[in-house]
């Protein structure tokens, strides 16, 4: 390195200069925002003590002055001087205001210099590099014992670089999230709730549809006591009762009075037109006490059925029902009763998107902050 303001240049630093060959050459021209500019300088800089390496290539334009073309593990950034210092507060920065959250603070040092600068760069020459991302964007200070200077960014994909230069063959692969790189489900959020509101609107329509329209006409009511071990505790019949209309489900409830017991139920609803039968069995039982924690109670004295699909005509229901003591039960069935559960079952497949795009936007985000001073516990530096 020599002196240029002796006239007899005087020799300042000898060193072996490390041969690099730049991604893109020197003296390449190429637009970039609309703007040509040239590619006049390169450096490589690595952060001190850590193999992390990354790319800095200096672009001049006569009329619109510098600016740097940033890359690390296949991802780009496109900055300039910033205007102006940023408002600091804990752990973010304001500029244009828009916030910036801190990112990672490192001590960097200068591996390789080729081409042309506005100052005298040095291999191993050292500054402290702050970043603080707001994605796309990213603001970036440099610190050394002389100033602090600010630069602001924005991300740029590699295929648009090499377009722009007129490069052969393909841009670096990208590695991992860049810490600028803009998250492909950032603007996607309104449109997938407005998405789900809609279906789930839809969903509630069409219940409140068949709500309307369904029958939930009471068929038969059935009351009798049930006494183990006599013949007043056999089976009971129902009269004849019709079911009419569309194939639509049958809804049986059954209500007792048992207390501390159970009882079995055996149904059976039989078509006599066709013969057809549909036999089904439902256990009720309730048991109530009091201990140290206090009073308790398990199971319920009454339960609800729903026989799906149950053709029109004329029918009767068989009931058994088997115990340890006497109570007193009740059946009633109910034609074409709409459910909630299909409605529930729509909202639980509607919440299947969001909830994917939910994961996969927070995997996005813990994959980029990975890299960062920020990285939870959790989190792989590979």
């Amino acid at each position: 390195m020599l002196d240029a303001t002796d006239p007899e240049f005087r020799l300042i630093a000898q060193y072996e200069a490390r041969r690099v060959q730049p991604a893109i050459p020197l003296g390449t021209r190429g637009r970039l925002g609309g703007e040509p500019f040239e590619v006049i300088g390169y450096l490589q800089r690595q952060v001190v003590d850590e193999p992390f390496t990354w790319s800095e290539y200096l672009l001049h334009n006569p009329v619109h002055g510098m600016r740097w073309l940033v890359e690390y593990h296949g991802h780009w950034v496109l900055s300039r001087a910033a205007s102006g210092v940023p408002k600091s507060t804990k752990g973010s920065v304001t500029y244009q205001e828009v916030a910036y959250r801190h990112f990672q603070t490192a001590k960097a040092k200068i591996v390789a210099v080729s081409g042309e600068f506005p100052w005298a760069p040095r291999v191993d020459e050292r500054a402290v590099v702050e970043d603080y991302v707001a994605p796309p964007k990213i603001l970036s200070s440099e610190r050394n014992a002389q100033e602090i200077t600010w630069s602001t960014g924005e991300y740029i994909e590699g295929g648009a670089v090499w377009k722009a230069f007129a490069l052969p063959g393909s841009p670096p692969r990208r590695i991992g999230v860049g810490a600028a790189q803009p998250s492909p489900y950032a603007g996607a959020g309104r449109p997938m709730f407005l998405l789900f509101c809609s279906f789930l609107a839809l969903a509630v329509l069409v219940h409140l549809v068949f709500a309307i329209v369904s029958q939930q006409r009471l068929v038969a009511d059935i009351n009798a006591e049930y006494k183990p071990g006599t013949a007043d505790g056999a089976m009971v019949i129902s009269e004849p009762f019709s079911l009419s209309g569309r194939t639509s489900n049958v809804m049986v409830e059954i209500s007792t009075n048992a207390a501390n017991s159970w009882v079995y139920f055996t149904l059976t609803l039989v078509n006599e037109d066709t013969g057809v039968a549909k036999a089904f069995g439902r256990e009720v039982g309730l048991y109530s006490g009091r201990d140290s924690d206090g009073a308790w109670s398990e199971g319920a004295n009454w339960d609800r059925a729903y026989l799906p699909s149950v053709v029109s005509g004329s029918y009767v229901l068989t009931v058994e029902p088997e115990g340890p003591y006497a109570i007193h039960w009740r059946v009633r069935l109910t034609r074409d009763v709409p459910r909630p559960l299909w409605l529930w079952l729509a909202l639980g497949a509607l919440l299947v998107p969001p909830a994917v795009f939910l994961w996969r936007r927070a995997a996005f985000e813990n994959q980029r902050w990975s890299e960062s001073d920020h990285a939870s516990s959790g989190s792989d530096d590979d």
